[in-house]
């Protein structure tokens, strides 16, 4: 008996030898998000950064007062390509807008082939029916604008079209989509077009003007009601402001227009005062939630405003938060991961935007592209002509937070390790700082070295033009 339990171990031990050696041979599973080269995975939390800017971390950057004096110099400023939307609601002339706006569309069409949902087509042909559509709208004569609101997370599109635009056939940017608006983001409405079965508004948000799929906004009766469902004090602690990256309010089979209703981070929504708080909210009541107003469609495109519950667990701040570096940071790693999305594209960001939403959640208006946001008098510092030490010296000594900028792109620094800058960015291709210049197409948002290499093989560090410090004291 012995000598056979002795036999049995021995098997028992070579099946055992042969399954581990076997294992050696198959792939292993990387059990840890992949990053680039450099990056540590303590690199990859808002935490390791913050701790390491000390006491600066919780300085106050900004007080609401210099923020309003901010946006009011974005505003005034032309190269911002800001909107003051509550100026802009004079009569206008419809027919000659109307006549501009079918003209614009084919002197700003690509010289270039266009890919319609991915299928080649001619540019010339497709524009003209598009130009076609805006003449026939029936919007005539001296008109006012209409006072409108997003009801979802939408696009806005340089020309009024429901087709995807690509230069090439798996183009991952739709190329008319200019940028996006967030739930109770306002819109001011000009001109209408009936194109591919879909009704589209032409007019102006904060940063851009373009159209809008017409099911996408509500209009309100008049101008008090639309500013007060979403113009807010700086200072203010009447309304809510997302603070991370997305989030879905529960489903609800009493209130469709508000069920699984996506809200993205700085979107704001006014509290619901004590004395006007029902008993009862679409079957639920209201322990552990915020209550808020949410500007709801009805069958005409009328603005409603319904009363939806937020979850406590949610990331929401009752007003703007503290422009702190802190605050900066932790915001913009809420984005970490997520899918790079050109103007707003698949319900995400790019560079710009991720940037504009991050500082939205502070009250602070920043403009739309990368080259308007530097325009802010007074904010931006030129660093172009340093070489890569200098450079790297001047980056090392701005607040964490700080939007950096070279052509075509943004991100946001967050510290220097053993000399080397890192920040956090929505990045399309990308090199990795080591080994040959390897183009990788990431599409995400990611913490990387400025050692990282454009398709040319320079860094990032080289291309670095500028950096703005939104702080006006």
């Amino acid at each position: 008996m012995k000598n056979f339990k002795s036999a049995t171990k021995k098997i028992a031990a070579f099946f055992l030898t042969i399954c581990l050696t076997q294992a050696a041979f198959t792939d292993t599973v990387f059990a840890a998000p992949h990053t680039e080269s450099t990056v540590s995975a303590e690199m990859c939390t808002a935490e390791y950064w913050n701790a390491r800017s000390g006491e600066l971390a919780s300085a106050l950057l900004m007080t609401p007062e210099h923020i309003d004096l901010f946006n009011a110099s974005a505003l005034a400023t032309e190269e911002c390509n800001m909107n003051d939307l509550t100026k802009l609601d004079k009569s206008y002339d419809a027919t000659e807008l109307k006549a501009s706006l079918a003209a614009s569309t084919i002197n700003e069409m690509p010289q270039k082939p266009i890919y319609v949902n991915s299928i080649s087509a001619d540019t010339a042909t497709y524009y003209a029916g598009i130009a076609e559509s805006i003449s026939a709208s029936t919007w005539d004569g001296t008109l006012k604008p209409f006072y409108a609101l997003a009801v979802k997370q939408t696009q806005i599109k340089s020309i009024p079209t429901p087709d995807y635009i690509g230069y090439s056939e798996g183009d991952t940017d739709d190329e008319v989509v200019l940028s996006s608006l967030r739930v109770n983001e306002p819109f001011l409405v000009k001109q209408c077009a009936f194109v591919g079965g879909h009704v589209y508004y032409w007019g102006y948000s904060d940063n851009v003007s373009g159209w809008v799929d017409a099911m996408d906004i509500a209009f309100c009766k008049n101008k008090t009601e639309w500013l007060d469902m979403w113009l807010n004090d700086t200072a203010g602690t009447d309304f809510i402001v997302v603070t991370t990256d997305y989030f879905h309010l529960s489903k609800s089979h009493y209130s469709p227009a508000t069920s699984d209703l996506l809200l993205t981070m700085g979107t704001t929504l006014k509290l619901v005062p004590e004395k006007d708080l029902p008993k009862n909210i679409w079957g639920r009541g209201t322990w552990n939630n915020y209550a808020v107003y949410v500007p709801t469609r009805d069958a005409d495109g009328n603005c409603v405003k319904q009363i939806a519950l937020i979850a406590q667990n949610k990331d929401v701040n009752v007003g703007f938060l503290p422009m702190t570096s802190a605050n900066v940071v932790s915001l913009s790693f809420e984005y970490l991961g997520d899918t790079y999305g050109w103007g707003g594209m698949l319900d995400s960001v790019d560079c710009s935007a991720l940037v504009r939403n991050v500082y939205r959640c502070f009250g602070l208006e920043m403009p739309r592209n990368t080259n308007w946001q530097k325009c802010v008098p007074g904010t931006c510092v030129d660093i172009s002509e340093m070489d890569d030490v200098q450079k790297a010296a001047a980056i090392a000594a701005c607040y964490p937070g700080t939007p950096l900028y070279m052509s075509g792109h943004t991100m946001i620094y967050l510290g220097t390790v053993d000399g080397v800058n890192y920040v956090i960015s929505a990045l399309g291709s990308v090199s990795d700082s080591s080994g040959e210049v390897n183009i990788l197409t990431q599409n995400t948002v990611a913490v990387t070295p400025l050692t990282v290499r454009r398709r040319n093989g320079t860094t990032w560090l080289a291309n670095i033009n500028s950096y703005v410090m939104p702080i006006l004291f």
